[in-house]
């Protein structure tokens, strides 16, 4: 086990004045399984505001949980006091918060057992719930029993499949019975935080297990209500605008335009990724192109650099045989094929004596002349071609 000395540093303060520290959580379970930690997370008995005298730059970034950022020189890591948890009020927040002195404690509230794993620089690994064996196994599985997991939190039960499909592992039979019978019970969690765990879901390598929350009603306050031919979705490259246009197109009975725009805005999802989708989607409707020349003008709707997503988005969604295309696209797609590609401007259009109000039209002609004959593309032949309309 390899530990930032940032990480190692903090614990042997925090011990050296007389505390418990241990690494906790997703930084032991990543690198047990060699993935890079995106963070790291410290569990301690020390009380917050002692770890704010401690360390000369400090976030209290938890106030109600007992959470302190620690900022050193390379990267911040959060401190939080050993708890115990109550009374979950909402499927999501404890009425009672009480802060303990015991590690073992502290890991049992916590989700799942490969969560629930401990670090020491110098006592190793303390894993009293087994997460180890299922990091091993390949395995998700809830602290405890799994109805009472879910009932606190119900963010956990989106979680649950969202590990599952980042991490390409199975889920706990008992563990996935209770996502089945507690999904409804998402309707209480905010769109915000299902649709951050939803993207990350989506683009793993399970993203077909969407249809087991749909399918129990867990995302209908999402506007997701029914998905067909789900395991099509891991046929599609793990992009999320690809997998999400992919889930558009099979969750609505009738397709339409706008009613994946009203579903899209009603998960929230910013606008660029929004419209990012709605352009996969009218290129998905269109047919495809049968020359150069129309693959140039389909570039209008979505550029170069996004069609062999869109190819593989077709091939999979509606069968197609692309590769006709795809051949084209490798000839076309460092060619000219709009107003900025063009070697001249609107003010070498003016210059020529083209009245303002005709400069958009020349240039929209000069575009349709250089995408049949790229060869066109040179500022002489262009200069030429415009000075016709001189009038």
């Amino acid at each position: 086990m390899v530990f930032p000395n940032e990480v190692i540093n903090i614990i042997k303060k925090l011990e050296s004045y007389g505390y418990i520290a241990w690494a906790v959580g997703g930084c032991v379970r990543d690198t047990l399984i060699a993935r890079i930690p995106k963070d790291y997370d410290i569990a301690s008995n020390c009380p917050p505001a002692s770890v704010c005298k401690l360390f000369p730059k400090c976030v209290v970034t938890g106030a109600a949980y007992g959470t302190v950022t620690v900022i050193t020189p390379t990267m911040p890591v959060e401190v939080t006091a050993f708890r115990l948890e109550s009374d979950y009020y909402d499927n999501r927040h404890p009425k009672t918060v009480i802060h303990i002195d015991d590690l073992k404690t502290d890991l049992s509230r916590r989700d799942f057992t490969i969560n629930a794993i401990a670090w020491h620089p110098h006592r190793g690994i303390f894993d009293p719930f087994g997460g180890k064996i299922d990091l091993e196994n390949r395995l998700v599985r809830t602290v405890g029993d799994a109805q009472l997991r879910f009932g606190e939190d119900a963010l956990r039960i989106l979680r649950c499949l969202r590990f599952s499909s980042e991490l390409d592992f199975d889920i706990h039979p008992s563990t996935l019975d209770a996502v089945r019978s507690l999904a409804p019970n998402l309707s209480k969690i905010s769109i915000e935080r299902i649709i951050k765990e939803l993207c990350v879901l989506i683009t793993g390598a399970r993203p077909e297990l969407l249809k087991i929350l749909i399918d129990a009603g867990g995302l209908a306050h999402c506007g997701l209500n029914r998905l067909n031919n789900a395991n099509l979705l891991a046929l599609i490259p793990a992009s999320l605008p690809l997998r999400l246009a992919g889930l558009i197109w099979l969750s609505l009975e009738n397709f339409s335009l706008t009613e994946a725009r009203r579903v899209l805005r009603g998960m929230r999802l910013d606008n660029k990724t929004i419209n990012n989708v709605i352009r996969l989607l009218i290129a998905l409707c269109r047919p495809l192109p049968k020359d150069k020349v129309l693959l140039k003008h389909e570039f209008n709707i979505l550029p170069p650099e996004q069609w062999k997503g869109l190819l593989s988005l077709r091939s999979v969604l509606l069968d197609e045989d692309t590769s006709d295309v795809s051949r084209l696209l490798q000839q076309v797609k460092d060619q000219p094929w709009n107003r900025t590609m063009l070697a001249v401007s609107g003010n070498d259009i003016l210059r020529l004596g083209v009245k303002d109000k005709k400069i958009g039209a020349v240039l929209t002609t000069l575009v349709d002349e250089v995408i049949k004959n790229p060869s066109l593309n040179n500022q002489d032949i262009l200069l030429n071609i415009a000075s016709k309309y001189v009038k």
